[in-house]
């Protein structure tokens, strides 16, 4: 019997001993390993670990190429494997049109960058709402590289209120504008020289020639029955003006410059350089060179033998390769730089992304890689595209049909391979011909000046709507300039346009003093 007791006794110590231990265990976690944490714990440690090494997806909002390119995503895909390993990040891009980016902003859509120009995104507008980040110092510090690729002046125009908002993109940032001929008409058929530049007014001769020509059943001109194709508008018609206020039709005539009214804000539509412009259209209008639905007309087609364009040496590789005939190109106009000329392309983060310091590397990235560059702007090599033996890129069927974003929304011109084009001698080096033409441009004196419209603000959305019923049938040249800008002018004084003109000219004039 003591036996048999002891052994139960032993039997419950060493049960107890056993139930002392798990509960020891359970109860202290330090005594479990060497760190002092639990398999929990641990597996919570290495799962945040983990997901710090994801890669960061921002998201870029870009202007509406017509549709989301149809390989947008292999693209996306092969642009990651150069943008995770650089700076981890992974890049979303939205094709919004102006509404719905706009839209965005102000619903408070999720996004870290995005597209912004004078006519795309209203840079100032939004800028002072407070939707872009203050990159001032930060694109000087972190992206000195950036920062360095662009003239100071450049960077000026970019800032409002003396601040930088927006990265400009390094394109045509001095305007030019350009005539475009069809090559097979006027040079292969017609005979006719086509001068590297021109005025506005030379064109006429061409619009004669190309109609004469589809009059007299040439095959050439068989599509030339209204040589100047219209939709709208005369595509750069007030680019000799520096505009102040694209709503009021207020600006700067570049003819002034280095003269007493340098600084003076005009009425575009009582100036000459303007009106002698419209009395021509009008003059074409009635010869039959402008197709007689120009006002109203939603669809011109591709082809039109003569056009016109912003644009520079060397467009008329894209210009032709888009079209898909060959064209010539004459400039009627500028260089002229002005603040509206270097905003019209940039790129802004949003203020309150959580990544704006990794936006401002990203698009660093996008503007001095050349490889990456390249990607984004025709697609991966070999399916959209080739070298050619100039070193030039070469769109294959599958890279026009299906990637094709719109090139000047992203980044620098200058650091993308320039375009091949059937029939066109391009220049490999044509951006260094280009910056070097710039030296010499007119400078408006405004550059980094920004109306801001607030005190007036009812006025200019009143002129606005007195400039839309006027404005289609004066810039195609369907109605008489000289009947009609005196009614239209009549209207805008009733509708304020004296009491904006004078804003700008006083705001104008504070900045002026500011900055000196």
């Amino acid at each position: 019997m003591v036996k048999k007791v002891s052994i139960l006794l032993i039997v419950v110590m060493l049960i107890s001993i056993a139930l002392f231990g798990c509960a020891k265990t359970a109860v202290e976690p330090s005594d479990v390993g060497d760190s002092g944490s639990t398999n929990e714990d641990t597996t919570k440690t290495n799962d945040t670990e983990k997901s710090k090494e994801q890669p960061v997806e921002l998201i870029w909002i870009m202007g509406n190429p017509g549709q989301v390119p149809a390989d947008q995503a292999m693209v996306e895909e092969k642009l990651n494997e150069i943008s995770v390993p650089l700076l981890n990040v992974k890049m979303k891009t939205l094709y919004y049109d102006n509404e719905r980016t706009t839209l965005a902003l102000a619903s408070g859509e999720k996004w870290d960058i995005v597209f912004t120009c004078e006519w795309f995104n209203n840079f100032a507008v939004q800028a002072r709402k407070g939707y872009f980040a203050d990159i001032t110092e930060k694109v000087k510090t972190l992206t000195p590289k950036l920062y360095e690729s662009m003239p100071e002046i450049v960077w000026e125009g970019a800032k409002i209120d003396g601040k930088i908002m927006a990265v400009p993109v390094k394109k045509d940032y001095c305007y030019e504008m350009y005539y475009q001929f069809d090559k097979k008409l006027f040079v292969d058929a017609l005979g006719m020289e086509i001068p590297k530049k021109m005025s506005f007014f030379d064109v006429e001769k061409y619009l004669k020639a190309a109609k004469q020509a589809y009059k007299d059943g040439i095959e050439a001109a068989a599509d030339a029955q209204y040589p100047l194709k219209l939709k709208g508008q005369f595509v750069g018609l007030t680019r000799n003006f520096d505009i102040i206020c694209n709503d009021a039709w207020l600006g700067i005539p570049y003819s002034a410059i280095g003269t007493a009214d340098a600084t003076k804000v005009v009425l575009m539509f009582e100036h000459p350089d303007l009106l002698e412009r419209l009395k021509a259209l009008h003059k074409w209008y009635k010869a039959g060179y402008i197709n007689p639905d120009a006002p109203v007309a939603e669809d011109i087609g591709t082809y039109s033998a003569v056009k016109s364009n912003l644009g520079f040496y060397g467009a008329d590789a894209i210009w032709s390769a888009r079209d898909g005939y060959v064209q010539v190109i004459s400039k009627f106009e500028g260089p002229f730089l002005s603040t509206t000329s270097i905003r019209g392309a940039m790129n802004a983060i949003n203020a309150k992304s959580p990544h704006i310091d990794l936006a401002l590397k990203y698009l660093e990235l996008v503007n001095t890689n050349k490889e990456y560059r390249d990607i984004l702007r025709y697609g991966i090599e070999g399916v959209h595209w080739n070298y050619t033996d100039k070193g030039l890129v070469l769109r294959t069927e599958r890279g026009r049909q299906r990637y094709s974003p719109w090139a000047f929304a992203q980044g620098s011109y200058e650091l993308s391979t320039p375009e091949a084009a059937e029939g066109v001698d391009v220049d490999p080096n044509m951006w260094k011909v280009i910056f070097e033409g710039y030296k010499n441009a007119i400078a408006s004196e405004a550059i980094g000046f920004s109306f801001d419209i607030t005190p007036v603000e009812s006025q200019v959305a009143a002129c606005k709507n007195v400039i839309s019923k006027y404005s289609s049938g004066l810039l195609t040249g369907a109605v008489n300039p000289e009947v009609e800008v005196p009614k239209l002018i009549a209207e805008l004084e009733a509708a304020g346009i004296r009491d904006i003109q004078k804003e700008a000219q006083r705001q104008l004039d504070e900045f002026l003093a500011n900055k000196k």
